[in-house]
């Protein structure tokens, strides 16, 4: 493999490693956005809680939705750039690597988790 197909390698694998974590980091916050928010409601007696899951459920979309598109396009970068045979772009494609998984699956859980909680969730509050 020559050199300039390393150095690119490199650099697909360290964008999908960064837009991961960056995702991951979107999603991590939605959580505590909603354990605030969570917090508020019951200190102030207003529905915080309830417009935390309309966050939750945005991000969560948004999350899958940018994950997936960034990965068909590194993954057409590198079938365009030769770096991947067909057939190995199409293992890729089929079994993504673990930490996207990881995170698409936490995207469609807080996506759904969010709708929850933005449709019940100053029914939540007052059971509790």
């Amino acid at each position: 493999m020559a050199m300039d197909q390393v150095r690119i390698r490199r650099s697909l694998y360290a964008g999908l490693h960064r837009t991961v974590f960056r995702f991951g980091l979107l999603i991590a916050v939605a959580w505590l956005f909603a354990l605030f928010s969570y917090y508020l409601s019951m200190k102030t007696n207003a529905d915080w809680f309830t417009r935390s899951g309309a966050v939750m459920g945005l991000s969560g979309a948004a999350v899958t939705f940018r994950l997936a598109h960034f990965y068909q396009r590194a993954l057409a970068t590198a079938l365009k750039e030769g770096l991947v045979s067909v057939q190995r772009g199409i293992e890729l494609g089929l079994e993504p690597p673990r930490p996207h998984v990881v995170l698409s699956y936490l995207g469609y859980l807080t996506g759904i988790v969010g709708t929850g909680i933005w449709g019940y969730g100053d029914l939540l509050v007052r059971l509790i």
